[in-house]
């Protein structure tokens, strides 16, 4: 997480001064606290008068802010004073960027202090995770709309599953922090003899938030009041609300290309009674909800991993030779792990070298509840497998090697002027019922036609700034 710290020194001196640490990933600073001032009252009343300036270069952006002190005892040794008790915050304390004065009670969290050289210290970290409350339901407006709250950990680092119970899976979406960087997309040879794109550098250069699950039957119902879909291909049983969205179009997630919502042409302009348009107006008319693009979807998915799977450590000469294996086309032990496929639960064996796809009201196979595999190295559950994901753009055909900053795609309104017949979105992660290739990093099926339904859900993003709204478009 980008992490900026200002420190100062309070002695009989009166001295100051503040330092600055630059996150490693970009050397590139988002979050800076400034013009950090720290007065003890005087005559001494137990209260700390702290004044401080929080700046980002994302207007939008939102930090938890931490407040230290220290001091060297006679061995040498650093002891840390907690900072508990202030008069206008409580914590943890999350905001966006501003000027702020907040007053330390250290009376009430060190009565017996004496100290008179205290290091203080405020730390501003972009907060992790994001959590919207979709409790509310259908009575969330934009006058009233669903909380969102901030967290700087998962409930439970401790566990694989992150702690998150089955509220986060219906009533509530968390999305996570993504920061920008540098990867290898695509892959260097046609790994799913589908519309792979050749391996190239891809720069994103803007952090954004993406949801840690795909889009559940249960969090859609809140967003608009009933399972979201055509009914025959909606999940039933005990479980629906916790498995995702199946077989929703790409139009009916955002609008239609013909009544003017097309990404990037028309902007971040979706329809108002489309599923993203009505969770928008529940979050308050907050226009960088979308779906991720897909440079930001494999980015996320990949989570710092180079190869097809994710974390193998085979070479690409490695990759896709054998039908079955740790890297099989067909079936994989290392997607065994970290997906639902045809093989691992979404088909139900016949014992016979055959598989038959699952009803609908089947609980045993079919997607799963999402979360239920292992997550990727940045806590993102599913890229692999269970349903295909909608991005926002697609270009069609192998991408050229060379390195993209950004890379929004094309708006294909015409499919058939790019020479690909009905393939308009790219649709990422494969699903329950494919072979393990086809649920690859790597794999792009070309894209799906946005009236399409076939297995395919969407897993939400959210911009800061808002890409593809005017002049907001990342540089």
């Amino acid at each position: 997480m980008k992490t900026m710290i200002a420190m100062a020194v309070v002695c009989a001196a009166g001295g100051a001064f503040a330092t600055v640490a630059n996150d490693a990933m970009t050397n590139d600073p988002q979050v800076v606290v400034t013009k950090l001032s720290v007065n003890q009252r005087y005559p001494w009343n137990g209260k700390v008068d702290i004044d401080f300036t929080f700046t980002s270069v994302i207007p939008e952006a939102f930090a938890f802010v931490q407040f230290k002190a220290a001091y060297e005892n006679r061995a040498g040794e650093t002891v840390e004073v907690p900072m508990k008790t202030f008069e206008q915050i409580s914590l943890p304390w999350c905001t966006n960027a501003g000027t702020y004065h907040v007053t330390w009670d250290a009376a009430a969290d060190v009565p017996n202090l004496t100290i008179t050289n205290l290091r203080y210290t405020v730390t501003a970290n972009m907060a992790k995770y994001m959590v919207v409350d979709l409790s509310k339901g259908t009575t969330a407006t934009a006058d009233d709309p669903y909380p969102i709250t901030y967290m700087e950990e998962c409930p439970d680092p401790t566990r694989e599953d992150g702690g998150w119970t089955d509220e986060y899976k219906t009533t509530k979406m968390v999305f996570r922090l993504v920061q920008p960087g540098t990867y290898k997309k695509g892959w260097s040879t046609n790994f799913s003899s589908w519309h792979d794109c050749n391996a190239h550098d891809a720069t994103i250069t803007r952090p954004f938030y993406i949801a840690i699950f795909e889009c559940t039957q249960g969090q859609a119902k809140q967003i608009i009041g009933s399972y979201a879909g055509n009914q025959s291909y909606e999940w039933k049983g005990s479980i629906r609300d916790k498995r995702p969205v199946n077989a929703v179009t790409y139009n009916a997630w955002r609008g239609s290309a013909s009544a003017g919502y097309c990404w990037p042409n028309h902007g971040s302009k979706v329809k108002d009674d489309s599923i993203l348009g009505r969770f928008r107006t529940r979050t308050g008319n907050n226009e960088g909800f979308d779906m991720p693009t897909e440079t930001e979807w494999e980015y996320m998915a990949r989570a710092g991993e180079t190869d097809a799977w994710g974390g193998d450590g085979l070479t690409r000469s490695q990759k896709g030779v054998d039908a079955t294996g740790p890297t099989g086309n067909y079936t994989n032990t290392i997607l065994n792990v970290k997906g639902r496929y045809k093989f691992n639960g979404g088909s139900i064996d016949n014992g016979d070298g055959t598989y038959t796809g699952p009803a609908y009201t089947n609980e045993e196979h079919g997607p799963a509840i999402v979360g239920s595999y292992k997550p990727n190295a940045w806590g993102i559950y599913d890229t692999l497998g269970n349903v295909r994901e909608w991005t926002l753009d697609y270009r069609p055909g192998n991408m050229a090697s060379t390195a993209t900053v950004d890379d929004m795609g094309v708006d294909v309104a015409d499919p058939s002027a790019e020479g690909v017949d009905k393939l308009v979105r790219a649709v990422r992660g494969g699903c329950y019922s494919d072979i393990a290739r086809s649920c690859s990093l790597v794999a792009r099926p070309g894209g799906g036609n946005a009236n399409g339904t076939a297995y395919a859900g969407c897993r939400f993003a959210w911009h800061f700034p808002f890409v593809g709204t005017g002049t907001g478009v990342s540089e």
